[in-house]
């Protein structure tokens, strides 16, 4: 499948069952789509997590796989996606990082610099999610970063 998303955590807090994630559009054909703003994108997004699958798959450990709670987007960037954005985001010539730059706390400086740029000039979307059971985000870091082909709406 093509990726459509990256996902950065922003901050993860097991005993609230919460995590602030950032969600950047970075196919062209979602540019102009409506942000992911539903429970179904981030359960497609973050059932790819191995260690959340393992849970899943583990009938006896009580984990639901209607597993997110709540969604609220908190802040937007670039959206809509204006001519005027869509310009600057030619003009920067860089494309989005790949995944094996590693986490972002572990990036060269530039990398990161790169990463927090492509994310400013793109269509993207910060999210506080809850899910069910902490331990679906407890191994996951603020810095942590993938690309998904999740996608917002119903099945």
């Amino acid at each position: 499948m093509t990726d459509l998303y990256a996902v950065r955590v922003l901050a993860v807090d097991p005993p609230r069952r919460r995590i602030q994630l950032r969600v950047t559009a970075i196919n062209p054909d979602v540019w102009d789509s409506p942000l992911p703003n539903d429970a179904k994108f981030f359960l497609r997004d973050l059932e790819d997590d191995e260690a959340i699958l393992d849970l899943l798959l583990d009938e006896d450990d009580g984990v639901d796989d209607d597993f997110v709670e709540s969604v609220e987007r908190t802040a937007t960037r670039n959206y809509p996606f204006t001519a005027k954005a869509k310009a600057r985001l030619f003009e920067s010539g860089r494309g989005f990082p790949r995944e094996d730059e590693g986490p972002f706390n572990e990036m060269s400086p530039e990398s990161a610099a790169a990463l927090v740029h492509c994310e400013e000039i793109r269509v993207g979307a910060d999210y506080d999610v809850v899910v069910t059971d902490s331990r679906l985000i407890e191994h996951l870091e603020a810095g942590n970063w993938w690309r998904t082909a999740a996608y917002p709406g119903a099945d």
